[in-house]
């Protein structure tokens, strides 16, 4: 008997958490639709460009910095503003 309430209790956990998927996540916009679709004001899409960041990648976490490292190419996972010289000291 407690065996079958384990079982319908797990059941349910199933159902109920299955609830929680979104069916039109496939579907939905990506980021740079959002920003082409025209949501932002004239005034707004001319403001300032973003500040630029370069991060790097470390043992922990990355680290970001406000202007590209010098010779540390090979560890540049992302950056904001105007692309960082590539160039990879050996």
């Amino acid at each position: 008997m407690l065996s079958g309430r384990i079982v319908l209790t797990g059941i349910c956990c199933v159902l109920i958490l299955s609830a929680c998927a979104n069916p039109f996540a496939d579907d939905m916009p990506g980021f740079d639709q959002l920003l082409s679709g025209g949501w932002l004001s004239p005034d707004e899409a001319a403001a300032a460009p973003p500040e630029p960041l370069y991060c790097y990648e470390t043992i922990a976490e990355e680290d970001c910095h406000d202007r590209p490292l010098e010779g540390e190419g090979q560890r540049l996972v992302g950056y904001e503003g105007p692309p960082p010289p590539l160039r990879i000291d050996p």
